[in-house]
């Protein structure tokens, strides 16, 4: 049974650089990145109506769809010239200082191959093979979130998150192997640390997704007063209920600031699935946490500044104002605010007998004692 491409909607669709396209839209992702010419903006908006999408919105469309300029073959060039003949056809060919002056003993410069082709001037490879990644896992996460807030409960909500980063968890790995090399507890702890961080961006993509809904929500007080009681409610042990106004005093100001100071500022950023995932990615190796080691934190350290040399690679290809590069990183500082204040709000549920899952209970010891 054939696949709908990903980018264009065609009928006959196979996968092409690591997403699910036409032969048209791989033929067009190939051309983009042979092609020498630098950059536009979007012209959409002077276009006619129903005609294509421009090249820079069709680009990305691909790149959302999970396809990796790194799996792009490089253009070769039509007259090849003839590489200088060498001893050993499997060595390695280095260019160094002493080449040019016979007894010098200046250190070697960086290693250089005679490839004549194009070579890709940034390299992006991690952020885009973590978005290929994430567009491979959809299909088991639709199944986690296939509620929307006013349809679950607070358990519900926090177990689909536990198993959401799980699955986030085995994106990240195949990237960065190096997490395996960590020790139990240290890979344990950055999941806790990073479940806070994970719902509150899950929530702010819900937030967009289901736009319409939540601000029908609060537009109708009753409605939504309805909603949050029943959010924490039903997750409560049996003999242990709560008034309803008494919830609403207690637990309303918490998504009131999630929906407001968080989700929403993150939704007004109109990120694309790289910048989503460069976040995410950067918030789970976050090394700032006490519960981890120092080779954990060290490791932390090194892939967070790999992931923000991409970004900055991804934004300067596209000629992107460094605005956007700083406005990016400000939301993990949004996000870390939201996790302080996603620790109260488990203390809080736990002191009002919320069920909540083990795994978050270690969470507040971690943090609060």
């Amino acid at each position: 049974m054939s696949t709908s491409c990903r980018v264009c909607g065609a009928a006959d669709s196979e996968p092409h650089f690591g997403g699910i396209t036409c032969r048209a839209c791989a033929a067009f992702f190939r051309r983009y990145f042979h092609s020498k010419k630098s950059g536009v903006s979007c012209t959409c908006r002077t276009r006619f109506r129903n005609s294509h999408p421009c090249r820079e919105c069709r680009i990305q469309k691909c790149l959302d769809a999970g396809m990796n300029p790194e799996k792009v073959q490089h253009k070769r060039e039509k007259h090849l010239q003839k590489a200088p003949k060498q001893q050993n056809n499997m060595e390695v060919i280095e260019v160094t200082a002493s080449s040019s002056s016979s007894g010098s003993q200046s250190p070697s410069s960086h290693s250089l191959t005679p490839i004549p082709f194009q070579i890709t001037s940034r390299d992006k490879s991690n952020i885009s093979r973590v978005v290929s990644r994430w567009a491979d896992v959809q299909g088991k996460r639709s199944m986690l979130y296939g509620k929307r807030l006013d349809e679950v409960t607070y358990y519900e909500t926090c177990l689909a998150t536990k198993n959401d980063v799980e699955i986030m968890l085995s994106v990240i790995e195949m990237i960065f192997p190096q997490l395996i090399e960590l020790s139990t507890w240290d890979k344990n702890s950055l999941l806790r640390n990073f479940y806070p961080k994970w719902a509150l961006l899950v929530a702010a993509i819900d937030f967009e997704r289901n736009r319409a809904v939540y601000e029908g929500y609060c537009t109708s007080i009753v409605d939504y007063y309805g909603m949050v009681i029943k959010f924490y409610s039903q997750s409560m042990y049996e003999n242990c209920q709560m008034e309803p106004n008494e919830i609403l005093r207690i637990f309303e100001p918490y998504l009131r600031y999630y929906a407001f100071d968080l989700a929403l500022p993150i939704c007004g950023k109109d990120f694309n699935a790289v910048e989503y995932m460069a976040v995410a990615v950067m918030a789970f190796f976050d090394g700032a946490h006490t519960n981890i080691s120092s080779e954990c934190a060290e490791l932390c350290h090194n892939v967070k500044n790999i992931v923000l040399r991409e970004l900055r690679g991804y934004y300067a290809d596209r000629n992107v104002e460094e605005m956007r590069f700083i406005e990016t990183i400000d939301v993990l500082q949004l996000m870390q605010k939201g996790e302080s204040k996603f620790q109260e709000e488990l203390l809080v549920c736990e002191m009002n007998n919320v069920h909540i899952h083990d795994d978050y209970r270690l969470m507040i010891r971690e943090h609060n004692y």
